[in-house]
């Protein structure tokens, strides 16, 4: 553990010294050109040098392939007189103490013939994942000028059929790749919607159990968990606001569904809409000083915004397409408000400005829904169902509209992305 919080400090240190990029690719554009990058391996002197320095330096081309902005491509050392690419990545590992190697690499601007960094750490041998993913993290940093998301983790809930059929459905939490699924809840009562807090350290759940709902907080450090607060009539659709003290919830109760505010520390809740319509998937702008939702108040599913600010608490329609929308969440800058829409029995995602102009639809199919931002804001992932039996989770970016499937071992829905 010791050797790994080395390393994460030593790449937060090194990246802020060099302020100017010789690549830079504007992630604002519809177009652009991918950086083209050769990642190479030195050679190696032990079994385990080989071993980890392939899995390490094949983790930092799947995440760099994968992000929809560079051309990777892989290349051994001895091949240095071919390499035309626009940045080269060079990846070397030797052991230094029993399962304890110290890696070293370098990255290369190509046409300025400029070394951008490089740096050596050491690390234990049981984190090679976690450091290729630090790496790509690093690079795409240094490259695109913005965070990357490869060092963060996917909730979602996954379901799969026991013997009888009977549904099982469990809170899972994996890595972004779909590497290392855990299970957080073992099936045994109804489970849905998992959120992670703010600062990562846990992940807030609905639970339904002899016709209460639940909220359950679950500690992801030490695997406890507890009751926040427990509700009569159905609670859904949780979300955090950017502060973390706090829990947006829509509320369903005698005929009408309305959006509440729980306090984390008081357990003190607030309507923030009071009315007959069924209003439900809140989202906290990054401010913390609006909220965007989906509500039939006109007489079909709409988005919504509410300006906590103002005292009248009037919800100002910002949805004037054709069809339904739903499920509205805000991006991590805040600049757009993804959605799932509904549009002669097709499903869309989409994203439009706060104010609800430039609507664009980014993905198409038989169902998809459940829209959750990466935390770079670069793309959305998405429930995406064929049928009963088949329920996967997709990631789309933003900019290219390039779709990919996030492999998981069961069924998967209601997906979640970690912040940074």
């Amino acid at each position: 553990m010791k050797l790994l919080v080395r390393l994460i400090l030593l790449l937060s240190l090194f990246i802020p010294y060099f302020t100017k990029a010789a690549l830079y690719v504007d992630v604002r554009k519809n177009s652009v050109s991918n950086i083209s990058l050769v990642v190479s391996q030195c050679a190696c002197k032990t079994e385990l040098e080989s071993e980890l320095s392939e899995s390490i330096t094949k983790i930092i081309e799947t995440n760099l392939s994968n992000c929809g902005l560079f051309n990777v491509k892989r290349s051994a050392e001895t091949e240095s007189t071919s390499w035309t690419s626009d940045t080269l990545v060079k990846v070397s590992l030797s052991e230094v103490s029993d399962r304890a190697l110290e890696l070293s690499f370098h990255l290369f601007d190509t046409v300025t013939k400029r070394e951008l960094f490089t740096q050596s750490v050491v690390f234990s041998a049981k984190d090679w994942r976690k450091i290729g993913h630090l790496i790509s993290d690093a690079i795409h940093d240094r490259l695109i000028g913005e965070k990357g998301h490869f060092n963060t983790k996917i909730a979602y809930i996954a379901e799969e059929k026991d013997s009888d059929y009977k549904s099982i459905r469990k809170i899972a939490v994996m890595n972004q790749d779909g590497s290392n699924v855990k299970y957080l809840t073992d099936g045994d009562k109804l489970v849905s919607t998992p959120r992670f807090s703010p600062n990562g350290k846990s992940i807030v759940y609905i639970s339904y159990l002899d016709g209460r709902s639940y909220i359950i907080l679950k500690n992801l450090k030490d695997n406890t968990e507890s009751i926040v607060s427990a509700f009569e009539g159905v609670i859904s659709a949780p979300r955090f606001s950017p502060d973390g003290q706090s829990l947006l919830i829509s509320h369903s109760s005698d005929g009408a569904t309305n959006i509440l505010s729980l306090d984390l520390n008081s357990k003190r809740t607030k309507k923030i809409t009071k009315n007959s319509a069924i209003s439900t998937s809140p989202s906290f702008s990054p401010d913390q000083k609006y909220i965007v939702f989906s509500s039939d108040i006109s007489g079909s599913q709409q988005l919504y915004i509410i300006d906590l600010t103002k005292k009248s608490k009037k919800p100002k329609r910002i949805s004037f397409g054709n069809g339904k929308y739903a499920t509205p969440v805000w991006s991590p800058k805040g600049d757009l408000i993804a959605f799932t829409k509904i549009q002669s029995g097709k499903f869309y995602i989409g994203v439009m400005k706060p104010d609800g102009k430039e609507e664009r639809l980014l993905s198409e199919g038989h169902k998809i829904e459940s829209p959750a931002w990466l935390p770079n804001g670069r793309g959305i992932i998405f429930t995406k169902t064929e049928s009963l039996s088949n329920s996967k989770l997709y990631l789309v970016d933003l900019v290219k509209k390039n779709q990919k499937m996030i492999s998981t071992p069961t069924n998967a829905y209601l997906p979640d992305w970690s912040y940074f």
